[in-house]
């Protein structure tokens, strides 16, 4: 493996915006351990929630907020203890260090070898110690579960876990990835209005028949025994937010660690009293008092943990028989259930509800990999089994900004079931074929349920090794001049056999930018430049602004000379190459980075020493540029 020449943490930026989307292979690690000269293990927690927040209050619950995190590691056939950390506060989405130097002698770890680790955020014990046995079979005790956070109950924190394996390679920096998942099943129920001359004007709830014991790791035996709040007495106003009608729809979030049951009297219940009141006031407010069941009465009486059930309740009329059929249909009353975190394994009958819950929706195939294999990130699981081959759109952006539709592009995609399970309702989606050239590719497709009631759309970029988007200078209106800026991009920061992938320094000019933007012909000055500092000087005081094609703007401040082989990879990639025209650099030399010049283009159409200057692009400028392209 050749030696990386690269600023880590310039780096690390780059690959970084990249982190609301899924990479391919399925795996989280790092790839700039290898070949760093660091040697690490750490370890990631992450916190991967599935649904998108509709209401701004639940943006205030804190349900990620990290306190505290143990971390064990096991032996596989002995379970003896090879890691015991206790981390303090960590981020989430940030390594957490659990060996430094020769961390595989100190800590007991062969290369080849799979250990079990256990991760447990927020539990109220001390697990410091504990044997592989004690962690399965320990138990946490929540009396407040049901309450959400609060300005009165700001120490609020959610109990969350993850069990797996890894496998320690040859790799001298390597990093665990953590799939945290909350040991709570999340309760939302909307209350909302259509009488006729009356409006709701406050609701008060409580939780009862819920759960305070579980277990801290999920598992097939679960040794904690429940402990159910038959009714804590305590009444709670819930939030409310305006519809797009400027209606108000009251919510309410609460919690339950997992339980069963098996009759109506002992089921988990939200009681909610609903007062209404008449438009002028001339007539006395009504209120009802509803006993509205967490999820179907007809389905399983059970609530997972790490799931979300959700209540629509709609009043339509004030005598609306608001009594519970628990053997029949209550048609003001919809039920859904959803998955609450990526993580885990996924184990939920729909009730009569449909749903549909696809992992990743959005995901990035990079060069280098074996395009023509199967490749199996994306998961899913449904109320019903979906189509196999999913409606999908392949499509690319030529050097002109211009969308080309190649559905050959998306290649093969086809949704497969798991066949280890009784039904057809989960699976994963197999996509692969047609290996990306000169610019990404973009793929979009719709999953959707046999029964035509659910559907998701999914998009995915396939990222060659090397490749160029560009995007509009704004500021001049010549509509027969190319006024478009050219990126240069790497999908992976590996060394090739001329140049290193690094952001540029005044010791090294043998290296290209990960991520760099060209400025435009029409703006930059086409007469040659007298001498290198002359050159460095325009380019310190060259702007230049762009949009995107979702009219996006890019400021694009900071601008430098490009490096010699930054202008050999111009060069050679608008030779030939659909992405970027051929006549974006046409002097004999260029001016570069390091004092000097490029060396002599032959085709060149103008003598002399020119100027173009480079811009490194920025996490957040990179995302808009890639981001262009998703529709």
């Amino acid at each position: 493996m050749k030696k990386l020449y690269i600023d880590i943490r310039f780096a690390k930026c780059i690959l970084a915006l990249t982190a609301g989307w899924l990479m391919a292979g399925c795996s989280a690690e790092d790839e700039l351990g290898n070949g760093s000269a660091a040697q690490q293990l750490s370890m990631t927690p992450m916190v991967n929630d599935l649904q998108t927040t509709r209401v701004k209050e639940e943006e205030n619950l804190h349900e990620k907020t990290l306190s505290s995190l143990d971390f064990k590691m096991f032996e596989p056939t002995s379970s003896e203890r090879r890691i015991d950390s206790l981390f303090d506060a960590p981020a989430e989405n940030k390594a957490e260090e659990l060996g430094s130097g020769n961390w595989k002698e100190s800590l007991n770890l062969q290369s080849g070898q799979s250990y079990a680790f256990y991760a447990a955020a927020n539990a109220n014990q001390s697990l410091q110690g504990k044997s592989l046995d004690e962690l399965q079979k320990a138990t946490q005790k929540d009396d407040d579960i049901w309450m959400p956070y609060s300005t009165d109950n700001s120490k609020k924190l959610f109990l969350m876990s993850s069990h797996g394996s890894y496998k320690i390679t040859e790799k001298a920096e390597q990093n665990i990835p953590v799939e945290l998942v909350r040991a709570a099943a999340k309760i939302k129920l909307n209350i909302s209005s259509t009488v006729k001359d009356y409006h709701i004007s406050d609701v008060q709830w409580k939780l009862i028949n819920y759960n305070t014991n579980t277990t801290i790791f999920a598992g097939a035996d679960q040794t904690a025994t429940p402990s159910i709040i038959s009714d804590n007495n305590t009444w709670s106003p819930a939030a409310f937010a305006k519809d797009e009608k400027g209606n108000k729809v009251f919510t309410v979030t609460t919690y339950s660690y997992s339980t069963q049951w098996e009759t109506q009297e002992t089921m988990p219940q939200i009681v909610a009293k609903v007062n209404f009141k008449y438009k002028d006031d001339s007539k006395k407010d009504t209120l009802k008092v509803l006993n509205i069941p967490v999820r179907d009465p007809q389905g399983d009486k059970k609530l997972d943990r790490n799931y979300i059930y959700t209540v629509n309740a709609v009043i339509k009329y004030l005598d609306t028989n608001t009594h519970i059929d628990y053997d029949g249909d209550t048609d003001y009353l919809k039920w859904a259930i959803a998955k609450w975190t990526q993580g885990g394994d996924t184990y939920v009958k729909g009730d009569k509800a449909s749903f549909l819950v696809v992992y990743p929706t959005q995901l990035d195939l990079k060069d280098p990999m074996d395009w023509g294999t199967a490749n199996q990130c994306i998961d899913w699981f449904a109320s019903c089994p979906i189509f196999q081959q999913p409606e999908k759109e392949g499509y690319y952006f030529d050097k002109y900004g211009k969308k080309i539709v190649d559905n050959n592009l998306a290649g093969q995609i086809i949704s497969q079931s798991d066949k280890s399970v009784s039904d057809d309702n989960r699976g994963k989606i197999d996509i692969h074929g047609n290996k990306p050239e000169n610019t990404i590719s973009y793929i979009n497709f719709l999953v959707k349920t046999i029964d035509g009631s659910k559907s998701q759309k999914v998009n995915v970029r396939k990222y060659p090794a090397i490749y160029s988007l560009n995007v509009e200078s704004t500021g001049t209106k010549n509509q027969y001049q190319n006024k478009r800026l050219y990126t240069i991009q790497h999908s992976v920061t590996k060394s090739s056999n001329t140049y290193s992938v690094a952001k540029p320094s005044d010791k090294n000019d043998n290296t290209v930018s990960p991520a760099f933007i060209i400025a435009s012909t029409i703006n930059s000055r086409l007469q040659s430049i007298g001498s290198n500092d002359e050159a460095k000087k325009y380019c310190e005081q060259y702007k230049e602004k762009a949009k995107t094609r979702k009219g996006e703007d890019l400021d694009l401040s900071g601008w430098r000379l490009p490096t010699k082989e930054e202008v050999k990879k111009i060069i050679s990639l608008q030779s030939g190459n659909n992405a970027i025209p051929n006549d974006l650099l046409q002097g004999e030399y260029y001016w570069t980075f390091d004092g000097d010049k490029s060396e002599e283009q032959s085709n060149a159409n103008y003598n002399g020493a020119f100027v173009r200057c480079v811009h490194d692009l920025t996490p957040d400028e990179i995302e808009k540029i890639e981001d262009q392209g998703i529709e």
